[in-house]
Formats: C-alpha cells, sequence, structure tokens
C-alpha cells in the first residue's frame, strides 16, 4: 500500500480501497454472527485474523503516507506552493484520522466476536434459578428506594369511581421482580427477531414508572390507566424525561380495543374484582397479536394461562395464541442469545463496524462500554 503514492489524491483512493476491503470482511463476520449457535467458528477465527492484519497494516500505510507528505512539503517550490500543498494534504490525513479513529474500536469488537463463538453452544436461562443473598439483599434495598420514589412521584389517592369499577390501587411490583420478566421478554423478542417495533403496554400504569423503565428494552413503551389522575401523573414524569417514544393515556382494560398493537403486554391484578380480571385476561389473550409476549406475575394467571390458549415461556413470561410446545421452542432459542440490553444510540454516522454491531446487537452482545468516574 502506498508504495507508488505521487500525491494526496492517491492516498485518498488508497483509502477508499481499504475502506471497501475492511467492510467486505466485516460483512462476512456479521453474517456469521447472525447464525448463532450455526456459526462457524474456523470461519470466523480467519476472518478476525484478516482483520487483525489489516489493522496492523494500516499503522505502517499511516507512516509510509507522513513519510511522503513530509518529503513533498520539503520539495516545494515555494511558501504558496507549501500552503496549497498542505491543504491538499489536509483532507487526505483527516480522512485517515478518521479511519485510524474507526480501527482503534477493534479490540472492542474483537472481544465481542469471541464471546459470541465461545458462547455460540450454551444456554443462558432466561431466569437465573437461585440469587445470591448478596444480590437478594442489594435488590431488597433498591426496591425499598424505588417503592419511596414512586410514593413520592405519585401521590395522587385512589379515585371513588376507580374503586367502584374494581380497580386496585398504584401498587407496583418490586422494580427487581419487574426488571428480571422485562429482561426475559426482551430475550424472547430477540430470538424472534422481532427488533424493529419492540413496543411495550402496561396494563394500569398507575403514575408511570414502568413505562418508563420499559423504554430501557423496548422502542416504544405506552401505559394506560382507568384514573385520570394517575394518566396525569405518568404524562408528567415521561414529560420530565423527555421520553417521545411514551405515553401514558386513559383507557378502560376492559373495553380498550389496542391490545393488538404492542410485542409485550404487562399487567399485574389492575382488577380487584375476580370476575372482572377475568374479562381482561380474556379479553387481552383474544386480543393479542399471535405470539404477544404477556407479562403477567402473579398466580391467577399462571393457573388459568393453558384454558385462555397461551404457552408458558418461563417465569411470568407468556405467548399468547401459541401452543405450550411452541412456547417451549422460543424458550429454548432465547436462551441462546446473549444478555445484553442494548443502550438506546442517537443516530449517528455509520462506520465500518455497523454491520457487525447490528448482528451483534440483535443476538443480545455488545461491546462492553465503560463510564466515566465523572
Amino acid at each position: 500500500m502506498l508504495d507508488a503514492v505521487e500525491g494526496p489524491q492517491d492516498v485518498i483512493a488508497e483509502l477508499q480501497a481499504f475502506r471497501e476491503s475492511m467492510r467486505t470482511l466485516v460483512s462476512q463476520v456479521a453474517a456469521q454472527m447472525a447464525l448463532r449457535n450455526k456459526m462457524n467458528d474456523q470461519k470466523v477465527e480467519a476472518l478476525c485474523a484478516k482483520i487483525e492484519t489489516a489493522v496492523r497494516d494500516y499503522s505502517n500505510m499511516l507512516m509510509r503516507q507522513n513519510a511522503v507528505r513530509t518529503s513533498h512539503e520539503a520539495n516545494a517550490s515555494d511558501h504558496d506552493a507549501l500552503i496549497a500543498l498542505r491543504r491538499e494534504w489536509g483532507v487526505a490525513s483527516t480522512r485517515s484520522s478518521l479511519l485510524r479513529v474507526e480501527l482503534n474500536q477493534w479490540s472492542l469488537m474483537r472481544d465481542m466476536i469471541q464471546l459470541q463463538v465461545a458462547s455460540r453452544k450454551k444456554r443462558v436461562p432466561l431466569y437465573e434459578k437461585q440469587q445470591s443473598p448478596l444480590a437478594k439483599a442489594q435488590s431488597s434495598a433498591s426496591d425499598h428506594v424505588f417503592d419511596w420514589v414512586h410514593a413520592i412521584l405519585n401521590q395522587h389517592k385512589q379515585s371513588g369511581d376507580a374503586y367502584e369499577s374494581g380497580c386496585f390501587p398504584d401498587i407496583a411490583l418490586p422494580n427487581s421482580e419487574f426488571h428480571k420478566h422485562l429482561h426475559a421478554a426482551y430475550r424472547v423478542l430477540l430470538a424472534m427477531e422481532k427488533t424493529d417495533r419492540m413496543r411495550f403496554l402496561d396494563v394500569g400504569c398507575g403514575g408511570g414508572l414502568k413505562v418508563l423503565s420499559a423504554r430501557r428494552y423496548f422502542k416504544e413503551s405506552d401505559g394506560l390507566d382507568y384514573q385520570q389522575t394517575y394518566v396525569d401523573a405518568a404524562r408528567a414524569i415521561l414529560e420530565k424525561a423527555d421520553a417521545e417514544d411514551a405515553t401514558a393515556f386513559q383507557a378502560d382494560a376492559l373495553t380498550f380495543d389496542g391490545y393488538d398493537g404492542y410485542e409485550v403486554i404487562y399487567f399485574y391484578r389492575p382488577i380487584r374484582d375476580h370476575e372482572k380480571i377475568i374479562e381482561m385476561e380474556k379479553r387481552i389473550v383474544d386480543s393479542a397479536q399471535p405470539g404477544a409476549l404477556l407479562i403477567a406475575p402473579y398466580c391467577g394467571f399462571a393457573q388459568r394461562y393453558a384454558e385462555l390458549g397461551c404457552g408458558r415461556v418461563d417465569g411470568a413470561v407468556y405467548m399468547a395464541k401459541t401452543s405450550q410446545n411452541k412456547a417451549d421452542q422460543w424458550r429454548r432459542k432465547a436462551e441462546q442469545t446473549g444478555v445484553a440490553v442494548v443502550q438506546a444510540e442517537e443516530e449517528r454516522m455509520s462506520t465500518i463496524w455497523t454491520p457487525l454491531l447490528k448482528a451483534s446487537r440483535h443476538s443480545g452482545y455488545d461491546i462492553a462500554r465503560h463510564v466515566p468516574l465523572i
């Protein structure tokens, strides 16, 4: 590379050729990552070796480029010629530096690839069988703090109308438990390759904290509640969080006709009356799209899901209009995904690593993120 370079235009041409070569290699690795447990580990290893060599060669390329530039500038005929030359080389050098910034991420990409290769034949359960005493104590303390925040943000009492209609007041499931269910449902959606539209609904959202939390997992999150003052509190929270992808609205869970618009529906006994909650469950299941995930962490639904035509994936996650055999199949596939919950990012320019990141994130893997101390 650059052995026959005569000027900055030659450098730009070489950079473009190098970038295209890297894109081809990275796209081939990405295609293997998309195969998950069926990937060819030997092919991945060979491709990574080629990328490693290319990244190393690029460092030598930069040194040769700098040597050519220094020689050109030393042979400039006068000051004006030197200024013009530096201007021309400036474009080439900027492009070289930008590509170097991209290539400097190779070590992060390599670690992410190696983790997927090592995990391709392993299964990670959707729920841990047993939580350590340390983790249990930490979660308990965190849940108590979350309960305080929940009470502070929604200080409205249950209305007489809501009580007469058989609704429960705004009683929240422990936050740590809620996230376990969200995480399990998220991984099932990855297994189902439903990553384009990941929409969540909280039936009986109360003050809206669960709707806000669900944004960490899904692209859109909504909440409905019978009581308008609860909806107002939820909207206030979402507005303060600048959550444009989340909404709260007033609706009756027994008559709401939009359940088919969501991939994940969460309900934690929003209705006190036994007959009415069974009516609500039936309406949700009948209205939901086939394969929609239902998060229902209470005993009643665990006793009735089969007769409602649902399959139990695992824990409190169920699948609407699905046989138990099919739900078991999806659980096994979901256990083959990684455990990373991809952080939503602002739109940014595509890089040579974009195809690899996209394929990996769709399988539950991501690069290690280092949070600054300050």
